[in-house]
């Protein structure tokens, strides 16, 4: 069987059938937390063509899961990549945190990898912007960057950068949707494990796994088609700082761009949002005023602790006295 993607067993280093629940891994249940991340991405050809030297490459990931917007991350983007290079040191790994699965959500993937032409300056901005993005959000998330604090010329750069993902041809660019446990006839199972995605369809039983994230042709030739492995975990391996910068892309990505899984607009997700935020403030608020002795209490503070537990959608987070 041909096929792009392949779920890779690294203990007897064969790529096996993503389509099916594997012993080895285990299925993402309600209430777990799991984390994909980038692990390694190797290019096959010479995507610049002679005489204009070797490969400029950009690494995007975008990820949704259930009902979210697709929310893009710049995983690397570097000059001068010689063909069959494995990359491993990227701006930042993870692709995607999910701090408390439902357990009924499908995970929506796709790692595009590109040659990108940008001038020397441009590139040195843009490098620079990367690093400083994933230094402190943990990630590089393009919808954020105009919000960022970031030296001039980043944004027209970025601009030009993503804009010519419309145009460029990818080396790999595959969508990928897995499904949850309940829904065993929906396709790849959401499962933990090592995935290979590769640029074409090829024969799974002809590569083998390799140490440090690597992949070989059991006939000994050279690996001439371009390949990315990612690995989904069920743990959470990141700092909460993260998982806030990857909610905050989401909503901006919402705003942004709309979001083609879900019929409500963008104006009713930003609602939605506040709505729940305003929830948590008062709920917030309520406990600090419950921290004062009842003396200490102004008439005005006593009205809005009262104003506050009489909200239904409080209730159930209310303290009973």
């Amino acid at each position: 069987m041909r096929d792009k993607v392949w779920h890779i067993n690294q203990k007897t280093k064969e790529l096996t059938s993503a389509y099916d629940a594997k012993p080895y891994a285990t299925a993402l249940v309600s209430a777990q937390p799991f984390t994909v991340s980038l692990k390694s991405v190797m290019v096959a050809n010479d995507l610049d063509g002679w005489p204009r030297g070797d490969n400029d490459l950009l690494l995007i990931s975008q990820v949704s899961l259930g009902e979210a917007p697709k929310v893009k991350r710049v995983h690397y983007y570097a000059e001068e990549i010689k063909p069959h290079t494995v990359l491993k040191d990227f701006f930042g790994d993870v692709m995607y945190i999910c701090d408390d699965y439902s357990g009924k959500e499908r995970l929506w993937l796709e790692i595009r990898v590109l040659e990108i032409d940008t001038d020397t300056g441009e590139r040195k901005v843009l490098t620079n912007a990367f690093s400083k993005l994933a230094v402190t959000a943990g990630s590089v998330f393009p919808v954020a960057m105009p919000y960022a604090a970031l030296a001039s010329g980043v944004a027209q750069a970025t601009d030009k950068l993503l804009s010519a993902l419309e145009k460029n041809q990818s080396a790999i660019e595959v969508p990928i949707t897995l499904y949850p446990s309940d829904r065993p006839d929906a396709g790849m199972p959401l499962q933990t494990g090592l995935y290979g995605v590769f640029g074409q369809e090829v024969y799974g039983e002809d590569y083998q796994f390799e140490k440090n994230f690597t992949l070989s042709r059991k006939d000994g030739k050279p690996v001439n088609v371009a390949y990315a492995l990612f690995l989904i975990e069920a743990i959470k391996s990141t700092s909460p700082s993260y998982i806030l910068s990857q909610k905050v892309a989401t909503l901006l990505t919402q705003i942004d761009q709309g979001n083609e899984n879900c019929a409500a607009g963008a104006l009713d997700f930003l609602s939605d949002t506040l709505h729940n935020y305003s929830n948590f403030k008062d709920l917030q608020r309520y406990e600090d005023l419950k921290s004062k002795t009842s003396a200490d209490l102004t008439e005005q503070e006593k009205q809005l602790m009262e104003q506050i537990a009489k909200r239904e959608e409080l209730k159930p987070f209310i303290p009973k006295t």
